[in-house]
């Protein structure tokens, strides 16, 4: 299924493109071996290193071929139409090393591993989740101990892919337990950890159920001493690298759930080109049209996403929502793409004779890894929130002067004096035109020229006279205020709050 580049890519990009569609296609047969054999990809993956497709993300000074998150991405979603086996190794070694070297690690260090993970001769795993620390990454819990030029590594890490298999880890631990540290986030520091370290051992390897022939594990590290040039930036620098680090995580994840959706389609599309039941094929039947239209839609869409995504973080920015909103999206289109595309297979569909069934197996654990989809709404919600600030803002309202009936209004017109009696009228108009809403004190100072202070003291005064209601954060602080009904009835008389529509004949009414 051949899927077009965007005008965007650069034409070293749409070169890797052809390139790794051409390879994708040519081990599509071995995709579904391992489906069935649980043997992991190894020779096709060793030929992805010598392509020199794990130097996507390199640059050409230190071996790689410089073509950037996009290009990490064309080689993934073109890797994981083969098996999720394929595209998870190659992925965890970009956001399990290459992207924290790139970003926090010295000269030295740079030379001595990039130029052999762009060979594709370095396999890279990253150790962030722990049996006790999951989603919540700050209460690692895994330890590094100063002493001698070395930290001495000692705790747990799970669903750890390419246990065992990978030849560094990027591993995240605890160098420090003082309170203030923890509040800065200053707890935890970053290390590259070589496999054969003394000490460190894989403790098992998990039976997932999807992801097939990845391994996928718990690692053990007991007295495991790495050296102190495997540190990553300075000690305490930890939370910076790990959460600088997401956004490529979540964007590659993506790109990595494209090439299944991709096949996914192509088979439902090609399977009812060929049933026929009730003398019709069953492609002619329009239920089944709508599904593999909706089945295209969120293809694309998850696709546009992703691609945008990676395109500004090529362009150096800092793309929080685009990249949480296109995993988020991609994980949960790929869950429902899949049981349609099964079903437009009908029976077929869910036997082994077809990777679709292995596809659909993978679903659960897209929308787990590189973040849970709670955790992206958590993101969404505090990022887009303050990301949207000023369009959020409410606007001013007011009711109109011939139709008495409330309307926003971009010119307030502002209260010359501050007083207690003019802040419980403009409460009380609040209640006219926003009843049952509070004020903060941004809508407040819309129609007052005043401080926080000097409005806070204000409703203070207020509210000890039972004229408003307030609303305090954890600390005390007033957030919100609001009028109480003896407030309003002191502010203005019945007839101010009144309104009718004409329809009503108001002598009904009394």
């Amino acid at each position: 299924m051949i899927m077009e580049s965007y005008h965007w890519w650069s034409q070293k990009q749409k070169d890797i493109a052809r390139e790794a569609k051409k390879f994708a296609d040519a081990n599509l047969p071995m995709g579904e071996e391992v489906m069935l054999t649980k043997e992991f990809p190894s020779v096709p993956l060793k030929e992805v290193g010598e392509r020199g497709w794990f130097g996507a993300a390199i640059p050409e000074d230190y071996g790689g071929i410089g073509i950037g998150v996009t290009g990490c991405c064309i080689v993934a979603e073109e890797l994981s139409r083969v098996c999720s086996a394929l595209t998870c190794s190659y992925s965890v070694t970009m956001f399990g090393g290459v992207e924290q070297l790139l970003k926090f690690g010295n000269e030295e260090q740079k030379k001595r591993w990039l130029p052999e993970i762009a060979k594709g001769q370095i396999i890279g795993g990253i150790c962030i989740t722990e049996p006790y620390a999951g989603s919540d990454a700050a209460g690692i819990e895994t330890t590094a101990r100063h002493e001698k030029g070395a930290y001495m590594l000692n705790g747990k890490k799970r669903f750890t892919t390419n246990a065992g298999i990978a030849d560094i880890y990027c591993l995240y631990a605890k160098t420090s337990d003082k309170p203030e540290d923890k509040a800065k986030y200053r707890h935890l520091s970053a290390f590259i950890v070589e496999k054969g370290t003394p000490g460190f051992s894989v403790e098992r390897i998990n039976e997932l159920g999807g992801w097939i022939g990845l391994p996928n594990g718990y690692l053990d590290f007991d007295e495991a001493g790495v050296p102190e040039e495997n540190r990553l930036g300075n000690e305490g620098d930890g939370w910076e690298i790990l959460v600088d680090g997401l956004n490529f995580e979540r964007n590659l994840f993506a790109a990595g759930m494209l090439g299944p959706m991709r096949e996914a389609i192509r088979y439902a599309v090609s399977h009812a080109e060929r049933r026929v039941q009730f003398g019709k094929r069953t492609i002619d039947y329009q239920v089944n049209q709508f599904k593999i239209a909706d089945m295209i839609s969120k293809l694309q869409t998850a696709r546009l996403l992703t691609y945008h995504a990676a395109h500004l973080m090529d362009m150096k920015r800092d793309p929080v929502l685009e990249a949480t909103i296109a995993k988020l999206y991609t994980s949960e289109a790929y869950g429902e793409l899949m049981p349609e595309a099964i079903q437009v297979m009908g029976g077929d569909g869910w036997t082994r004779f077809y990777p679709v069934e292995g596809f659909a197996r993978d679903s659960k654990g897209n929308e787990i890894g590189a973040g849970t989809s709670e955790v992206m709404r958590m993101v969404l919600f505090r990022w887009g929130t303050k990301a949207m600030a000023e369009d959020l803002k409410m606007p001013p309202r007011q009711v109109h002067k011939k139709l008495g009936f409330p309307i926003s209004t971009m010119d307030p017109s502002m209260t010359t004096q501050v007083s207690e009696t003019s802040v419980l009228e403009l409460l009380a108009r609040n209640y006219r035109v926003n009843p049952g809403l509070y004020m903060n004190h941004d809508d407040m100072k819309r129609w007052m020229s005043t401080t926080n202070e000097e409005l806070s003291k204000l409703l203070e005064s207020l509210e000890k006279e039972g004229l408003a209601r307030l609303h305090r954060d954890r600390r005390g602080g007033i957030t919100l205020a609001r009028a109480t009904y003896k407030g309003l009835k002191k502010a203005k008389p019945l007839e101010y709050y009144q309104w009718f529509p004409d329809w009503v004949k108001k002598e009904t009414l009394s």
